[in-house]
């Protein structure tokens, strides 16, 4: 399963002013804002790292520019100039500010410029690497690294993650994991976790049967998920570093779905006993904590807000499935969904302020978004398939959900600041749901 650019997405505006042509004393930084569609991309050009000992083949190097061309692409904000169309060469040119001619960039219409150096000879990595502003002639950041060979790939992503806030004042979401199921051309739903750029796939789960509904903790050092694979649904949990393994069951009745807190400390369950479901908080452990609802009908698909303080979930207490939120320590839980006879599957936003969930309209789901507080949704999609399962970027500027839009369910990106697919996540036989985005995994 790799990521397959699917579409440029139409974003962002580059202001910059030239009093004299040429001139980049007299040049104001470039800025990139989200606009509506129709907006501009902004050329960046990456070149090649300069070999300071040990990687005379470039194998080391080429794993950095090559992760760090993908994670820019598929940002949105940028457009990747051709490799072939650069006129120096960066093994016998410098990287550092003065080291290098501005001029060769600025002929091929860069706005930014990305260069660095690599040292493989003996013990770690090392490796250092630059975004300038072409027309300023300026350093706008730096950042260096030092690891085993195989962390080169997430150093690459750590910095596009620095290029984007460099450029837009927000880091980026690529030093985060995306977990979710896959029936990889079997009949089993398996639970599969990968960088968000297509590499690193791991295979977390292998057994004949369903497994669904995959969460992280804030630290991505925990992972829950629901499975039948004791011939009766159980919530497990997942310790990734220590590859062990917990059942989660529930005297109360059959355990049908779950998320993580923040923390990582607590689980909200959904227990169903005889047509009737209730959400219950328990311990990391599985020890009942509190009842969170007690209805005679459907409480589902819980979700923590940032802060862990909150709740937001599906009940059809009203008649029909709509979306709540309430307090975790307890109270009556205030309705935010008004617009739809089907809401569910709803996701807290990082900063909290708002929900995006999946809301049914002529017998498909598009993603919506609401603010907290409830208000006007807001359509995401655009009607193309069902698209389903919407789970945020840790920068809050990107969802990834899953779509029938290209027949079989696939997992896509979309920028939500002008509502353009940027990406399919997976592409091949099978089908793809149930996306979890994790948090930033970290320096």
């Amino acid at each position: 399963m790799k990521l397959v650019i699917r579409a440029s997405a139409l974003i962002g505006a580059i202001v910059f002013a030239l009093a004299l042509a040429g001139s980049a004393a007299s040049a104001a930084p470039i800025i990139i804002n989200i606009t509506g569609p129709g907006g501009q991309v902004s050329p960046i050009a990456v070149s090649g790292l300069k070999n300071l000992g040990g990687d005379d083949n470039h194998r080391v190097g080429n794993a950095f520019v090559s992760t760090l061309r993908r994670d820019l692409e598929l940002s949105g904000y940028f457009r990747l100039l051709d490799p072939h169309a650069y006129i120096e060469d960066p093994q016998t040119s410098g990287f550092e500010l003065g080291q290098f001619n501005f001029a060769d960039w600025r002929s091929i219409n860069a706005d930014f410029l990305v260069k660095g150096s690599v040292n493989a000879s003996g013990g770690p990595v090392k490796l250092t690497a630059y975004l300038y502003d072409v027309a300023q002639q300026r350093r706008m950041m730096g950042k260096s690294y030092s690891g085993d060979a195989g962390d080169v790939t997430r150093m690459a992503r750590r910095f596009a993650d620095a290029i984007l806030e460099a450029a837009t004042g927000e880091k980026g979401p690529f030093d985060s994991k995306l977990a979710f199921v896959s029936t990889g051309g079997g009949r089993a739903k398996e639970v599969y976790t990968q960088s968000i750029d297509g590499q690193d796939l791991v295979k977390l789960t292998s057994n004949p049967t369903i497994n669904l509904f995959p969460s992280f903790d804030r630290t991505t050092n925990h992972l829950l998920y629901l499975s039948y694979k004791s011939f009766e649904p159980a919530l497990y949990l997942v310790d990734l570093k220590a590859q062990t393994e917990m059942k989660i069951t529930s005297p109360h009745g059959r355990v049908i779905g779950g998320t993580l807190s923040p923390d990582g400390e607590q689980i909200a369950a959904a227990i169903e006993r005889g047509g009737i479901t209730n959400l219950y908080l328990l311990t990391r452990d599985g020890a009942e904590i509190r009842q969170l609802t007690d209805t005679s009908g459907i409480n589902v698909s819980p979700a923590f807000s940032p802060d862990g303080a909150k709740l937001a979930f599906t009940s059809d207490r009203s008649g029909t499935p709509q979306i709540y939120v309430m307090t975790v320590s307890g109270g009556s839980p205030k309705r935010v969904t008004y617009s739809g006879d089907y809401n569910t599957t709803p996701a807290f936003s990082p900063k909290g302020d708002k929900l995006a969930y999946q809301s049914r309209t002529n017998g498909r789901f598009d993603i919506f978004t609401i603010p907290i507080e409830g208000g006007d949704p807001t359509q995401v999609t655009d009607g193309n398939g069902s698209n389903e399962y919407p789970s945020w970027s840790p920068d809050g500027r990107y969802l990834a959900f899953s779509s029938t839009r290209a027949h079989n369910s696939r997992i896509y990106i979309m920028l939500v600041g002008n509502r353009k697919i940027i990406s399919a996540l997976t592409e091949g036989i099978g089908n793809d749901s149930c996306p979890a985005w994790s948090g930033w995994l970290g320096e």
